[in-house]
C-alpha cells in the first residue's frame, strides 16, 4: 500500500510538468506491431527517464522512511507504532540518559526467585511485543525472598568485580528466562564534561605507566635469571684445576 501510494504521488507530481503515463507506455504496448527497428530505439530513449524515475522514487521512500523513523522515535509519530512503549527507552537512550533494569527470573529455589540488576545495553523485542532477549551492563544479581511477612531482597551482588578495568562487561538474558522487569530511568544523564575528560585521560596515563612498569620489570627479572643461569653454567663446567 505504502509503495502504491508513492508511485501515485509521484505520477501525480510529474502529471502537474506535463507528462501523461499513456503517451509515455502507449508506444510499448503496440510492440506486436511495431516492428524490431522501431521498437528497440523507442525503449532505448526511455530508458534512460526510467532509471531516473526508480532512483528518484527509491530516494523519496528513503527519506520519507527515516523522517517517519525519526517522528516515531521523538514522540510525534509515536501513535503509528504498534509497541510504543519501547520508544521510551530508546529516546531516553538517545538523549543520554540511563535506563536500569531489574529483571525478576522465572528460576526459583524454595522461596527465592534469582534477580538481575543492570544498565540496559540493547534490547530486542519479537513481533508480538514480547523481550526476545536483554543485554545488560553494570550487572548484579540478588534474590527476592517470598516470606510470611512480605517481599524481601538480598544484597546485590557485582557480576564482574574488576569492572573499572575491564573493557566490556555484558549479561544476555533470554526473554523465555525472565517472568517480569521494572524499568527504572534515570534523571542524570551521561554528559562530557572537562572534569570527566581530563579524569579520563589521567586513569589512561596510569595505565599506561604501570603497563610500562610492569613490562620493565619482567624484562629486569628475565636478566636476572639469565645472569643466574649463566653463573651455575660457569661454576659447572668452569676449568679444572691439576691437583
Amino acid at each position: 500500500m505504502i509503495a502504491i501510494g508513492l508511485h501515485t504521488i509521484s505520477i501525480i507530481i510529474l502529471s502537474a510538468f506535463g507528462f501523461r503515463l499513456s503517451r509515455f507506455v502507449g508506444p510499448l504496448i503496440e510492440y506486436a506491431e511495431a516492428g524490431e527497428s522501431v521498437l528497440l530505439p523507442m525503449a532505448a530513449a526511455r530508458l534512460f527517464p526510467i532509471v531516473t524515475y526508480l532512483f528518484s522514487t527509491a530516494l523519496f521512500g528513503l527519506l520519507l522512511g527515516c523522517l517517519v523513523a525519526v517522528g516515531v522515535v521523538r514522540g510525534p509519530l509515536r501513535f503509528l507504532a504498534m509497541h510504543k512503549w519501547i520508544y521510551d527507552i530508546i529516546d531516553s537512550g538517545r538523549k543520554g540518559g540511563i535506563v536500569t533494569a531489574y529483571v525478576m527470573t522465572n528460576i526459583k529455589e524454595n522461596s527465592r526467585v534469582l534477580m538481575y540488576r543492570g544498565r540496559i545495553h540493547e534490547l530486542f523485542l519479537t513481533k508480538e511485543g514480547k523481550i526476545s532477549y536483554l543485554i545488560l551492563k553494570n550487572c548484579a544479581k540478588f534474590y527476592m525472598t517470598f516470606g510470611s511477612d512480605g517481599l524481601s531482597t538480598s544484597k546485590q551482588m557485582e557480576l564482574f568485580s574488576d569492572q573499572g578495568s575491564r573493557i566490556w562487561d555484558y549479561l544476555q538474558i533470554e526473554g523465555a528466562n525472565i517472568a517480569n522487569i521494572l524499568f527504572d530511568p534515570s534523571t542524570d544523564s551521561v554528559k562530557e564534561t572537562s572534569e570527566g575528560t581530563q579524569a579520563l585521560q589521567v586513569a589512561v596515563q596510569e595505565s599506561l605507566a604501570r603497563r610500562v612498569s610492569m613490562r620493565e620489570e619482567l624484562l629486569r627479572r628475565i636478566r636476572e635469571a639469565r645472569a643466574a643461569e649463566l653463573q651455575r653454567s660457569r661454576m659447572k663446567h668452569g676449568p679444572k684445576t691439576d691437583e
